[in-house]
Parts: structure tokens; sequence; C-alpha cells
């Protein structure tokens, strides 16, 4: 265990410029020893779950009217009750003064339990992020057991994901878009990825059994304007765009974080994910010359699909999400506290570090790793992985990609 009294360097962010800024020397953070992240808070309820509604209680009919007679002796009565009291006051000795206890100071570093991660996330303007989180951890419990059964959609009952293990309203390709690695690879798909040579391969396999059905094929009518079934069905081609919110912070644990843009709401909503082309419509033609049927292929569906999950690959490190607190995110690497660990293999410091007094709860932040999610999930037997669709985009093809069938 290294010294709590030893300052170490950090990265934290600078919200001006949006950059990690090193804190070293005496601006840096110390241990915290004998804390853990807690994981204590009760599970929220599940989405479907509702509060059963209280019958109102009958209200009691209205009292018969009284003479006035029994109103006056009421009345005589409650006033003797009062005279009574009174006078006994009158002979009583006087009350003792009432013993002052003070709190006792407490001395104990307060908690950071999971569940506020997503609320530290809003305070660095991540809010997909959260929101993506916070749908984690009210679901029921659902994983996949291997990296295959992720693929698959299998679940750890050996079950297809439940229809409420699929989001398809909080990610929009439009706000997608908006980040230009995300708008790169998209302009990058639609104008030369689609028209590769392995593009029309699997245009021809899709098209195959639909050349002597009619003139026009439309695939949203075929799949009832179902993107899950689109996707299934006629899904072509994708361009992968960027990293994990992890990966991007232990690729720059070997690198200057000072000179590395933060992870941003993209990283930490998606991580690493494809944008996917789909067959949107197709003109069939016969070419007398040739004798065949030829596909044109007029317009796509274009969308985003992603894994949420906190998987790690079998046998590798579980991945390093930061160090948090309920102000964000600072992140330990230890290459720059070298000098006072003794671990060889952990790029990261894997204790709690406090910025300034311990004892103020924002103050202090906690490592977190994919494992820690798990964890939870075994503990509350919650936490459900899901997959994520956007809304789709028709995108028109000019010229359009001619397939002979």
């Amino acid at each position: 265990m290294p010294s709590n009294k030893c300052k170490i360097p950090y990265f934290a962010i600078n919200k001006i410029f949006w950059k990690w800024k090193l804190h070293d020397g005496e601006d840096g953070c110390i241990i915290v020893p004998n804390i853990a992240l807690s994981m204590d808070t009760p599970a929220p309820p599940l989405p479907t779950q509702q509060k059963p509604k209280l019958a109102e209680p009958k209200r009691a009919s209205a009292a018969p009217k009284r003479d006035s007679l029994d109103k006056m002796v009421d009345d005589l009565e409650r006033a003797g009750k009062a005279l009574a009291r009174f006078q006994a006051w009158l002979n009583a000795s006087n009350p003792q003064r009432p013993i002052i206890v003070k709190p006792k100071k407490n001395d104990s570093v307060p908690t950071f339990d999971i569940q506020e991660i997503p609320a530290a996330m809003r305070k660095i303007y991540l809010p997909k992020s959260a929101a993506l989180m916070e749908r984690w951890f009210s679901g029921k419990l659902n994983y996949s057991r291997t990296s295959l059964d992720e693929s698959s959609e299998i679940n750890q009952d050996g079950k297809p994901y439940p229809a409420d293990m699929y989001d398809m309203s909080t990610i929009k390709l439009d706000w997608v878009l908006r980040f230009p690695r995300a708008k790169q690879q998209f302009d990058h798909l639609i104008n030369e990825a689609i028209r590769s040579q392995k593009s029309r391969n699997q245009l021809h396999k899709l098209l195959i059994p639909y050349k002597d059905c009619a003139a026009r094929l439309y695939t949203d009518d075929i799949c009832g304007n179902d993107l899950r079934d689109i996707h299934r069905r006629f899904q072509f081609q994708y361009s992968r765009v960027d990293s994990t919110f992890g990966q991007k912070l232990e690729t720059q644990l070997d690198a200057q974080l000072r000179n590395n843009g933060v992870p941003d709401d993209l990283s930490g909503a998606l991580g690493s994910f494809n944008i996917y082309a789909a067959l949107g419509s197709v003109r069939f033609s016969w070419d007398v010359d040739s004798n065949r049927t030829t596909a044109e292929v007029t317009g796509l569906w274009v969308y985003v699909k992603d894994n949420y999950t906190f998987t790690d690959k079998p046998g590798e490190r579980s991945q390093y999400l930061g160090h948090w607190s309920s102000n964000g995110v600072i992140v330990v690497p230890y290459r720059a506290a070298a000098a006072f660990l003794n671990s060889e293999h952990v790029p990261y410091v894997k204790y709690a570090v406090a910025r300034g007094n311990s004892l103020i709860k924002e103050n202090v932040y906690y490592p977190v790793e994919n494992i820690d999610f798990r964890r939870w999930a075994e503990i509350h037997s919650r936490g459900g992985d899901f997959i994520i669709y956007s809304d789709k985009k028709y995108i028109p093809i000019s010229p359009a990609i001619e397939i002979p069938l």
C-alpha cells in the first residue's frame, strides 16, 4: 500500500479548453486507503413496475347535529380540563434545562455509490451516456455468457434478448452525425464502401431470391418497417467509428493526456460502434443482351447499432473507466505515479484518491472498471445489457449500384 501522504499526479478535465490538464507536485492527489466504491444502494424499480394505486378512504357521513344543551356541556368540560392543567403547571417545580448533545464529528470518508455515476456524467456534459447507464441499472438481469452469444443476441438463459432489451429511441442518427469523426465514417460508407467489390458480392447474395418477384423491391414493406428485421435480412456493409470510453482512457494512459481531447458523449454513450447500410429500394430489369436480370440499388437505409454492455474479453484485464466521484471523472495513470506504486502490471492507480480534503464527498475519486458493473449485477440480480438502434435514414443512391443477377 503506498503512503497516503504522497502526492500523486493525475489528469482532470479543463472545462474551458476541454482538454486533460495535468495536476502534479503539490497540486497532486493523495491515496485514500481502506475504502471502495459502494454498491449498497438498492437497484431502481423495473421500468414496467408501477406503484399500486391506493384506494381513497371512504369519507364518513356527516354527523347528525347535536342540540345546544349537549354542546354547552362539552364546552364546560373542556374549559375545566384546561384550568386543571394550568393549576398543575403553577404548582410544579422549575423544570430542568434540557441537555444539549453535541453531534460527534464524523471523520469518516463519505461513500460514493456506483449508481451515482450517471449524475456525475451529467456534470461533465455526458447526458446521453448518463441516460443509457441509468437504463442499464434499471433493467432486469440480462447478459451474454460468451462473445459469440453477444453477437447472436443470446442471453444467460440461452434465449434471445427480450424485446425490452432493445433501445430504439434514445440515440438519433442526426445526433451521432454532429460528431465529425462519425460524419467522416458516414460519408465514407455511402460514398465509397457501399460500392466496393465486397459490398457488390453481398448485394448479389441478398438479391438473388427476389430477382423474379417484382419490378421494384422496398425492404421496409417486406419487413413491416421493423429496423431489427431490416438489419437481419438486408444489412450488407458498415463503417466502424471510434473506440470505447475505456479504450480511449487506456490509450491515453500510455501517451500524454495533455495532448488529447477528453472522451465526449459519443464515446461515453456508444463507445466503438458501427454505422450500417441496408438495402432500401431496388429496381429490377431484364437485360436482353445478357439474357439475365439486372438489379439497380436506388436507395439505402443507414443507421447505428451498438451493444451496451460491460463485458471484458476473456483473459484480459478489466477495462478501466476512470476515477469517479460525484463531481465527475479524473484519470490517475500508473506511469505518472510510478514512483509511488509497486505494481508493474496495472497502468492506473487502483486506489481511491482525494483532491483536497478527503472528508468532502466530491473530493474523493474511486477507480471504476467494467468488472464493477458485473459485481453490482451479481449482488442485485439486475443490470440489463441491451442493444441500441438509432432511427434509420433513407439515402437515395445516384448513380444506382448495378448488380447482374
